[in-house]
């Protein structure tokens, strides 16, 4: 079969979904991206190199700020009607027909999108295929969904379609994460998350602290919201409680030079550039970090707990979750950083928690099942 994946341009969005593109490889279908040409350097050495790239539409920074002029709103810290124009409205308009052109000629079987890709689902209903949506951390609350749905359909309208329901929902969060109010509209299907970690793991030149009787945190701010000012807060509050630091260099929408902030190391603290999540992890003992996605179910699924400082889109969503499972502290400045990362280094039930929520992920379905599943129902 063919399968085409649709997504965000954005790591948080598309990395979640890499172990599926690496079971479908895998098991011998032929597997497309469908997002922006602005994203396919960036990601490229992050994918299967099998993935064909179909480029369509634009980078969030122009859909986003779209977005921003239609509704006069913060994109940064938007309400669920934002978040509608955001990405059932503006990425729509902006990728729609290239989208619909790059699929037509690509003729897929099957597609298989994001929570926050509108694009996808549209192209099947247009090519007459089935689609499924990936998620890829806590599932959305309602009233995003609703909002996000509600403004795409006049796209639909606009092209004389219906709306197509998903075959199913394949699920990457844990029970303890997931909202347990909320309600799927369709089949549900547990898929085992994973930290995120390229085909060839990335040579690390990470120099020794020294003092191994130390605990080392990670400090990550994504690559959305990595402001460098934000960065160095974090980074300097970790260091205070006495910990040895690792800290991720990101880049950011509103701050585009912040991945080539000089930043230098000291005998407590060590920079790296990006590196996948999951090579990070194995060298760590607590993560700092703002809540993204990726990060919170990639760290749990290591059994290691977390410090959160959220700061903006759904990491408010997803810290708390994380905060209701019993792994993480959520605070909502620098300040708060030190005596939580004191804490939960202290205290170990937040380690015993995580560790509880790592084995159940490891009893979930893997990705070559999902997929043979969804391929061969």
């Amino acid at each position: 079969m063919k399968l085409l994946f649709s997504a965000t341009p954005a790591f948080g969005h598309i990395l979640p979904l890499v172990p599926l593109m690496q079971a479908a490889v895998d098991d011998g279908h032929a597997v497309g991206l469908l997002s922006s040409a602005g994203f396919r350097a960036a990601v490229a050495e992050e994918l299967p190199p099998e993935v064909e790239f179909l480029d369509a539409g634009v980078m969030p920074e122009v859909f986003s700020e779209d977005a921003a002029v239609r509704t006069g709103a913060d994109v940064f810290h938007p309400t669920p009607t934002t978040i509608g124009e955001i990405f059932g409205g503006s990425r729509v308009d902006l990728a729609v027909e290239e989208s619909v052109d790059q699929a037509t000629r690509w003729a897929p079987d099957l597609v298989i999108a994001e929570p926050f890709d509108a694009v996808g689902p549209l192209v099947a209903a247009r090519l007459g295929v089935g689609w499924h949506r990936a998620g890829i951390g806590p599932a959305l609350p309602a009233v995003i969904t609703d909002e996000i749905d509600r403004v795409a359909s006049a796209r639909y309208d606009r092209l004389s379609l219906s709306p197509v329901a998903a075959l199913s929902y394949l699920d990457p969060c844990p029970r303890q994460l997931q909202d347990p109010e909320w309600s799927p509209v369709g089949p549900v299907r547990a898929v085992r998350p994973q930290a995120h970690r390229r085909p060839k793991d990335v040579t690390l030149d990470l120099p020794d602290f020294g003092d191994h009787d130390k605990p080392t945190v990670l400090v990550t701010l994504g690559t959305i919201f990595s402001d460098p000012d934000t960065l160095s807060a974090a980074v300097a509050a970790v260091a205070d409680t006495g910990a040895q630091v690792i800290a991720t260099l990101g880049s950011s929408l509103r701050h585009a030079t912040a991945d080539q902030a000089d930043r230098a190391d000291s005998a407590g603290v060590r920079y790296v550039p990006f590196v996948p999540l999951g090579q990070l992890l194995e060298k760590v003992d607590l993560v700092v970090g703002a809540g993204g996605v990726g990060s919170v179910v990639g760290t749990l699924a290591h059994g290691l707990p977390m410090v959160l400082w959220p700061q903006g889109a759904d990491q408010p969503i997803n810290a708390a979750r994380a905060a209701a499972s019993g792994t993480s502290i959520t605070v909502d400045s620098a300040a708060g950083i030190s005596p939580a990362v004191a804490a939960v280094l202290e205290r170990g039930e937040y380690r015993r928690r995580a560790q509880e929520i790592a084995a159940e992920i490891a009893t979930l379905p893997p990705a070559a099942t999902v997929i043979a599943e969804i391929t061969r129902p």
